[in-house]
């Protein structure tokens, strides 16, 4: 079977994504993170889970910079054999790394299924285009680069030329008052792309949203809602129809102390709120309540804008 070219084997994305939406502590970090490095000309690792966003931060962080009007290449590591990784990093006809290849953002998804041949040419080509600095590599990985290292089954040269700066994105599950500001942006996307009535997401739907675990994270969210929004056809969205997508997967935090009522109620106010950018008429609406009560639970429970002072 023949190799694909670069071409066929890399894709970017060039549309706004919502999957690091939010106000959460972490969040909040991760734009500081972008403000900081979006003009820095350095190496970096993201570590996260799958489905929170690695490639979207690298993208963002492409974007953002003066890199911008320069080619931004991403290569999917773990679908390509071996030697099909040699072609599309190394081959002198396209690969990403040869000493001929643009100035570029190239961003690795998976860097740690390179095999260590692979990894130790790999060290080889940047350490040949590093005098011009005219190639800046970002890599995503859901295994920790510090512990395969220390196993010896990731290069200690190559790790030290990639994690010039560490990022980590936290799972779903970590932000939990991020969901309902994930999936009321995913609910307008969808709707604005398909031309269709946006529906109500009912107090118990999005409840419903906020106690589930979210293995897959900002991902399985975002399928999920697009999956319940077909089925519903303009009309509120209801627990019963989310519940059917997800297929009632035992996946939810199962200790009552671990998500606790008032930790629920908190998260889904913020989260409303967030999304109305603190118009709290619209987010009582929203939410079923008076405005009056609205701003009683926004003191009884500590709230505050994004900035507000406290």
């Amino acid at each position: 079977m023949s190799v694909p070219p670069l071409r066929e084997s890399v894709s970017v994305s060039v549309g706004s994504n919502v999957w690091l939406a939010g106000t959460s502590a972490p969040i909040r970090e991760i734009e500081r993170v972008i403000a900081h490095l979006a003009n820095a000309n350095v190496n970096m690792v993201i570590h996260g889970e799958s489905g929170t966003g690695k490639r979207i931060l690298a993208e963002r962080i492409y974007r953002e910079g003066p890199r911008a009007s320069e080619p931004f290449i991403s290569i999917s590591l773990e679908k390509l054999g071996e030697a099909e990784i040699e072609r599309v990093l190394f081959s002198e006809d396209g690969g990403a790394l040869a000493p001929s290849a643009p100035r570029a953002t190239i961003y690795l998804n998976a860097v740690d299924v390179l095999p260590l041949r692979l990894q130790a040419q790999m060290a080889l080509a940047l350490a040949q285009r590093d005098h011009d600095h005219d190639v800046r590599i970002i890599v995503g990985t859901s295994a920790p680069l510090e512990d395969l290292m220390r196993l010896g089954r990731f290069r200690r040269d190559l790790y030290f030329r990639l994690a010039v700066v560490r990022v980590a994105l936290p799972p779903l599950r970590e932000r939990r008052e991020d969901i309902a500001v994930v999936a009321d942006r995913v609910v307008e996307e969808w709707c604005g792309a398909a031309g269709a009535a946006r529906p109500g997401l009912s107090r118990p739907a999005m409840a419903e949203l906020m106690n589930y675990a979210w293995p897959g994270n900002s991902r399985e969210l975002e399928q999920t809602l697009e999956a319940v929004l077909a089925l519903s056809r303009g009309t509120e969205v209801t627990p019963e129809r989310i519940r059917a997508v997800l297929g009632r997967r035992p996946r939810r935090y199962a200790a009552p102390d671990v998500f606790p009522l008032r930790q629920l109620e908190r998260d889904y106010i913020a989260g409303v709120l967030s999304s109305c950018n603190w118009n709290q008429s619209l987010a009582a609406r929203r939410l079923g309540i008076g405005r009056n009560t609205l701003m009683r639970k926004i003191k009884t429970f500590g709230l505050r804008a994004a900035g507000e002072a406290a």
